[in-house]
């Protein structure tokens, strides 16, 4: 029986998902994730990037930190600059705050870096 195709917001999660961070060495840190799924956004209609922004905005306040801070780095290759100080305000009233603000300026470097 043939596998159910993946819905437009699953695929998008996969992106998140695989290859997986820290597996290997051009993975480091999400490196991949982020420019994929940047490649993801830049080719799709304005229906659907809208729909897409709106998940990653989600994500960038996930307490999930792999997701949260592929997504602000996301974000910040996408311009996005009020949506990733939002996220960093988010992050500011977390016990672990530190600890995610380090990694979203790490999300943001890559962004830089890689897109």
């Amino acid at each position: 029986m043939p596998e159910p195709a993946l819905t437009f917001q699953e695929d998008v999660l996969n992106l998140y998902r695989l290859p997986n961070i820290g597996a290997t060495y051009a993975n480091t840190y999400g490196e991949e994730n982020i420019k994929n799924l940047v490649e993801k956004y830049r080719g799709l209609d304005e229906e659907e990037m809208k729909m897409m922004r709106d998940w990653v905005i989600s994500y960038s306040k996930s307490p999930d930190l792999a997701t949260s801070f592929v997504s602000v780095g996301v974000l910040h290759a996408l311009g996005m600059s009020r949506e990733v100080d939002e996220a960093y305000l988010w992050a500011q009233g977390l016990e672990d705050k530190d600890r995610f603000i380090h990694h979203f300026d790490i999300g943001k470097s890559l962004a830089e870096y890689f897109t």
